[in-house]
C-alpha cells in the first residue's frame, strides 16, 4: 500500500504538533526532510528505533527544530514502518510539514486510515478499533473505562470465546455430514448443552448493554411534575449554574431544556420539562406532550414535588424508574417519606442536592459487571441478538437434519465475526473507519 501521512494533533496553534507517516517509504521520506546531527537521518532512526532523535525539519520555505522517532513495522501501531515528527504546533508549520511529506512521496491519509491499517495488518480486531474511536470521543470517566475495555480486546476476547465454542460444534457436525460412514459409530457430545453454554455467554454480554449505553452516552434524567414545583430550580442546582429560566409564574418552561454534568465519573443528561397539567393553551399543551414523551424515554424521572403546595399531586410515569424529589424543604416542615428513591431537597440552599446527584450516578454502578466487558455499540448489540436468535433456532432443529442446524450455526458464527471483523463486509469496515478523525 502507499505511504500515508497526516497531522495527528488537533487543528489550531499549540505547543507541539505531530505529523505521522506510515508505510514502506516512511524512512526514506524522513531522510529527505529531517536532519539528525552526526549521521544521516534514516541511519540514525533505524539504528535506534522508538527513541526520539533531535534535529531539524527542513521544508522548502522554512525550518523547525524538533524530534523524529521511528517505529519498525513489527512494533508500530499500524503494522507498517512509521515515522512521527514532533514539531512546534503552529498551523502554518503543520500544514507546511505535511505538504513536505507529500512532495517526497506520501499521500494524504483518509479518515481513520492509520487504525484501519492496524486492523488489516492484524494488530487489532474491528471491535478494538471501535474502542479507539470511543476513547477519543468519550465524555466521562465511565465512558473512558468502557472504551478502554473495548480497545484492549476484552470485548473481542469474550466474543471470540463464544465463536470458538460454536466452531467446535460446527466442526463436529460437518464431519458427520461429510463422512457419514466413518462417523456413524462415534458419539457426538451433547450439542444442546454446548449451544446453551454459548447462549449463556451471549446473554451475559447482552445484559450489559443498558450500562454500556449509560457509559457511552450518559444517564438521561427527566425532571417532571406539576407547574411551579421547582423543576427548573432543581435542574439549576444539580448543574451548578443557571441553565433554565426560573420565575414565580407557573408554566414558565414551555419546551424541554437540557444540561449535563459529570458525577462520580458518570455523565448525567438532564432534561427540564413543562409542568404537567390540563391546559387550553396550544403552546403549553405541546410542551406538556413533549414532557410526557421525554419521560417515557428516560432512564430516570425526577418527580419534583412542591412541599409547600396545599395539594401534592402524585403522578405516575409507568415502568420508568422514578425518584420522588420533595422540593422547598427549607420552607416547610413536611416529613419526606424515609424510603429509597425519596429525597427532601432545597434547590435554594442546596440541601441534599449532592446526595441526589450521587444517587443518580449510582444507577450506572448498580448494573456494572464483574468482568468489565460492556457492550457500548448498537452494532455489536444487533449482531449479538442475531447470533442468539440463530443459536436458538439451531437448538430447536437438533432433532432434524444436520444441514438445517449447520445453516443456523453458520449464521450465528458470521454474526459474531462481524463484531471482531472476521466476517465483516468491506462496506461495514469502511463505514466504521469513516467515522474516525484524520490522523488516527
Amino acid at each position: 500500500m502507499s505511504t500515508i501521512a497526516a497531522i495527528s494533533t488537533p487543528v489550531g496553534a499549540g505547543g507541539i504538533g505531530i505529523i505521522r507517516v506510515s508505510g514502506e517509504d516512511a524512512l526514506r521520506i524522513a531522510d529527505a526532510i529531517f536532519v539528525c546531527k552526526g549521521k544521516p537521518c534514516a541511519e540514525r532512526l533505524a539504528g535506534d528505533p522508538a527513541r526520539m532523535c533531535f534535529g531539524e525539519f527542513v521544508a522548502e520555505d522554512f525550518r523547525d527544530r524538533g524530534y523524529a522517532v521511528y517505529f519498525p513495522a513489527a512494533k508500530s501501531y499500524t503494522g507498517e514502518d512509521t515515522v512521527e515528527f514532533y514539531l512546534h504546533g503552529g498551523v502554518r508549520i503543520m500544514r507546511g510539514a505535511l505538504r513536505e511529506t507529500v512532495k517526497h512521496g506520501a499521500v494524504l491519509a483518509e479518515r481513520g486510515e492509520f487504525t484501519k491499517r492496524a486492523f488489516l495488518s492484524g494488530r487489532m480486531s474491528l471491535a478494538d478499533a471501535e474502542g479507539v474511536a470511543d476513547m477519543i470521543n468519550a465524555e466521562s470517566a465511565a465512558g473512558l473505562r468502557a472504551a478502554y475495555r473495548l480497545m484492549d480486546g476484552s470485548v473481542a476476547n469474550a466474543v471470540n470465546a463464544a465463536a470458538d465454542e460454536l466452531l467446535d460444534v460446527m466442526t463436529g457436525l460437518e464431519a458427520v455430514l461429510d463422512y457419514p460412514e466413518e462417523t456413524e459409530d462415534e458419539v457426538l457430545p451433547p450439542l444442546g448443552e454446548k449451544l446453551r453454554s454459548v447462549l449463556d455467554r451471549l446473554d451475559k454480554l447482552i445484559a450489559t448493554a443498558p450500562q454500556g449505553r449509560m457509559a457511552k452516552h450518559g444517564i438521561t434524567v427527566v425532571l417532571a411534575g406539576a407547574p411551579n414545583a421547582g423543576k427548573s430550580s432543581v435542574m439549576n442546582a444539580l448543574l451548578g449554574e443557571n441553565r433554565a429560566i426560573v420565575t414565580p409564574i407557573a408554566g414558565t418552561t414551555r419546551d424541554t431544556v437540557e444540561g449535563r454534568f459529570e458525577c462520580d465519573g458518570v455523565l448525567v443528561n438532564l432534561v427540564d420539562t413543562a409542568g404537567l397539567r390540563e391546559s387550553d393553551d396550544v403552546v403549553e399543551s405541546e410542551g406538556i406532550a413533549r414532557a410526557r414523551k421525554a419521560a417515557q424515554n428516560a432512564d430516570l424521572v425526577l418527580h419534583i414535588i412542591d412541599t409547600t403546595a396545599k395539594e401534592r399531586e402524585t403522578l405516575s410515569f409507568g415502568n420508568v424508574r422514578t425518584f420522588n424529589v420533595y422540593n422547598k424543604c427549607d420552607l416547610t416542615s413536611y416529613a419526606c417519606p424515609r424510603m429509597y428513591g425519596c429525597f427532601a431537597v432545597s434547590a435554594k440552599d442546596g440541601t441534599n442536592i449532592n446526595l441526589l446527584r450521587r444517587s443518580i450516578a449510582a444507577l450506572y454502578s448498580e448494573g456494572a459487571t464483574a468482568g468489565g466487558e460492556i457492550i457500548t455499540s448498537e452494532r455489536h448489540l444487533s449482531a449479538l441478538y442475531r447470533a442468539k436468535k440463530a443459536i436458538e433456532s439451531a437448538i430447536s432443529s437438533l432433532d432434524g437434519t444436520v444441514d438445517c442446524t449447520l445453516i443456523d450455526l453458520r449464521e450465528a458464527y458470521d454474526a459474531l465475526g462481524e463484531i471482531t471483523g472476521k466476517t465483516a463486509t468491506e462496506a461495514v469496515v469502511n463505514g466504521i473507519f469513516e467515522k474516525f478523525c484524520v490522523g488516527k
